[in-house]
């Protein structure tokens, strides 16, 4: 990598991103079309999700769905360190370019899949062992779309549910309700990178 590119990447848990000034993401910027739903940068909450995920591995080779995944940074994560197959979902079909540019940067393959919440059937999601979020319930209305997918995603057996969330109201309300129908357990984190990271982890085990 030549080394005007070099300062403009970080690593953190053995992800690399790339900053705003970097050449690659200028130019993509410049090409593509404009993101929406807050497509549009990182997510800190991505970086509690991964720190979690690296004390509580999932198992390799398990196939895992990243829910709202925007820029990629858990997916990514699961597939470098863990060698899991993901597919990353996103309502904003303009973000996987971005994860695109970020997997290619990291030597991994993502499958990508457009989709809002409520288009994922009982069946599909029973194609998975886990599910991870991060930064996904962010306007009122969307806590019942959530909870509801939770349901589904219990229905289908799926073995693992893990969402990472700065202490938004809308999550905290399903926090609440997975707790006291699925015995969730919410755990406080929090990680420094190059900001500080606050949040908890919502994680639902499914027997």
């Amino acid at each position: 990598m030549p080394s005007s590119a070099a300062k403009h990447v970080r690593d953190y848990f053995g992800v690399r991103t790339l900053l705003a000034a970097h050449p690659d993401m200028r130019r993509l910027k410049r090409a593509t079309n404009a993101t929406h739903l807050h497509g549009n940068k990182l997510w800190g909450s991505a970086y509690l999700l991964i720190d979690y995920l690296q004390d509580n591995p999932l198992p390799n080779n398990c196939k895992v769905l990243d829910l709202g995944c925007g820029w990629g940074l858990a997916s990514i994560y699961c597939a470098k360190a863990l060698r899991a197959e993901v597919t990353a979902m996103d309502a904003d079909p303009a973000v996987f370019s971005y994860l695109s540019l970020l997997a290619e940067h990291n030597d991994v393959e993502i499958s990508t899949r457009t989709a809002r919440f409520d288009e994922l059937s009982t069946d599909e999601l029973g194609q998975y062992d886990a599910i991870i979020a991060s930064d996904i319930c962010f306007w009122d209305e969307m806590s019942k779309e959530v909870f509801d997918l939770i349901e589904r995603a219990v229905d289908a057996g799926v073995k693992k549910i893990i969402i990472a969330d700065p202490h938004r109201p809308p999550f905290l309300a399903v926090a609440e309700a997975c707790i006291d129908d699925y015995f969730a357990e919410l755990t406080p984190r929090e990680v420094i990178t190059s900001r500080h990271h606050r949040g908890s982890i919502l994680l639902i085990e499914n027997a």
